[in-house]
């Protein structure tokens, strides 16, 4: 059984029953039932998050699909990057801030798994990075985590599918999550050759820095993504627009 992010209890359920609870709570990513007392816990890490204690009376299940490991909100300050890596000026517990609901949180939130991710990379995972606005998801990348680090699964590579069809073959100056000069994170840029002519697929503006125009927005972070199936101009704002939400997610399996 799990003795870490167990967060609701229920008695004398059946195993049906519990798993059937999880399914239908976003919050819930595995279930421990204890089949002799009928005890149903309900935990929010998925089932290789965390070193089980082992105890034959108890099952353990994991639902199948995309974990929420990060959401960064635009506009309310903080370093996208060491928010991600280092949990800077991130929330864990507020439940408001487990979606990439635009309007729900004030907020970045950070889920401890990311402290595991040397023993969550061991098995076969896929990262997913994406962008939303208040009509929903706007672009994404998935990449293969499997070996990598908190930070060198962003990497071109790593690409298993996206909403931009070049990106996998396109060349690039830089694409990282640690980014360009600690102000432009999460970096897939094509072209670097003066603020009009460069392009990018996707980058975090996550300090102002006096360099191009889109360096120095009123606010930070500021998520900005081509519109279009390749790359866009950011100085210009030609085929680019700015996100509300960032997110990364984990699948297992």
């Amino acid at each position: 059984m799990f003795i870490q992010g167990v967060y609701k209890t229920l008695h004398g359920v059946t195993k049906l029953y519990c798993c059937g609870m999880c399914s239908k709570d976003d919050t819930c990513k595995s279930v421990n039932y204890q089949r002799v007392a009928k005890e149903c816990k309900l935990v929010s890490m998925p089932l290789s998050a965390w070193i089980p204690t082992y105890d034959t009376n108890w099952d353990v299940y994991t639902k199948i699909g995309w974990t929420l490991l990060f959401r960064g909100t635009r506009g309310i300050g903080g370093d996208i990057y060491t928010a991600w890596t280092n949990g800077d000026s991130v929330t864990e517990d507020d439940v408001t801030c487990m979606t990439t609901d635009v309007t729900s949180c004030n907020q970045h939130y950070r889920n401890p798994i990311v402290n595991m991710w040397s023993s969550l990379a061991t098995t076969q995972i896929k990262v997913k990075y994406v962008l939303y606005k208040s009509e929903g998801e706007v672009a994404y990348i998935i990449f293969n985590g499997t070996g990598s680090n908190a930070t060198s699964w962003f990497s071109q590579e790593n690409v298993f599918e996206s909403t931009w069809d070049n990106l996998k073959n396109d060349t690039y100056n830089y694409f990282s999550a640690s980014g360009y000069n600690n102000t432009r994170r999460f970096y897939a840029n094509r072209n670097f050759g003066g603020c009009d002519v460069d392009t990018a697929y996707t980058v975090t503006i996550a300090t102002q820095f006096i360099n191009c125009d889109f360096d120095v927005p009123e606010t930070v972070p500021q998520f900005l993504y081509s519109t279009s199936a390749t790359y866009g101009y950011p100085n210009q704002m030609i085929g680019m627009d700015r996100a509300d939400v960032m997110a990364i997610f984990v699948m297992i399996g």
